[in-house]
């Protein structure tokens, strides 16, 4: 199967997905409720005036809150009912955003120039080469811009809780193609009200290796890669869900 058939079917599943996702209330936003991580942000750094590009955006929460910030925002999504969520927020909170309905892997010539190209957790796994996504990626930052990928981490999209402090190993941490979900947890969070869409959709497990690979492959400079634990991530594991990575956060530079 093509990366672009690829794409298309995740954009159906997504679509069927996205009614039910809204995301943060706008009253949460409006007050100042932070969508980022406090090492998201120590990354991100001050935004003013620089303009950002966020790939696989969603319902467009972490736009929003760079456009609070002071940035110049473009966000791009599959999914047109996600983007249609995100424009409405950002006409309820007096906000511009350019949200765009594009393939992360098929950028438009014209979205280039940026400071700062972010991507946040369940959005990577949607990238069929992340060889090919990085290189892109880096295209589109200005020289000194930055790459932030914050990320559900490899060995937790493998790993699952088969009891109490006791993990089995659910999937293949070198191969990245996933069929489904052997553990709904690693499905998207809404599929846990809704169910998993009957729709063909594809998923991928980059790995750590994968992704720095790529990421020093399409010429950019690792600033920083670090890992945290998440113990909501692994329930019933106890405190030992804190001894073992959950997310991770990797920023590169052009």
């Amino acid at each position: 199967m093509s990366d672009a058939s690829v794409v298309r079917d995740n954009q159906r599943y997504w679509e069927a997905l996205a009614p039910a996702r809204t995301g943060a209330p706008v009253e949460s936003l409006r007050s100042g409720a932070d969508v980022f991580t406090d090492h998201e942000r120590a990354a991100i750094g001050d935004v003013r005036g620089r303009r950002v590009l966020q790939l696989a955006c969603s319902v467009g929460d972490e736009a929003l809150t760079f456009a609070q910030l002071g940035a110049e925002v473009t966000a791009v999504d599959i999914a047109p009912s996600h983007l249609a969520t995100g424009r409405a927020k950002a006409e309820a909170l007096g906000l511009v955003v350019d949200f765009q309905e594009q393939n992360m892997m098929a950028l438009s010539e014209d979205l280039t120039g940026f400071d700062l190209i972010f991507i946040s957790w369940g959005g990577l796994c949607w990238t069929p080469d992340v060889n090919a996504w990085a290189h892109l990626a880096a295209q589109r930052l200005n020289p000194g811009g930055s790459l932030i990928i914050s990320e559900h981490h490899p060995l937790w999209e493998v790993l699952t809780v088969a009891g109490e402090d006791r993990l089995s190993i659910s999937a293949d941490y070198f191969v990245p193609d996933r069929a489904g979900y052997a553990d709904p947890l690693k499905a998207p969070e809404i599929t846990r009200t809704l169910g998993v869409p009957d729709l063909p959709h594809k998923s991928f497990v980059w790995s750590i290796g994968n992704v720095i690979s790529a990421v020093l492959t399409a010429g950019l400079t690792i600033q920083s890669f670090q890992e945290f634990p998440e113990a909501d991530m692994y329930p019933n594991l106890g405190t030992n869900a804190d001894r073992i990575p959950a997310t991770y956060l990797l920023t590169a530079t052009r």
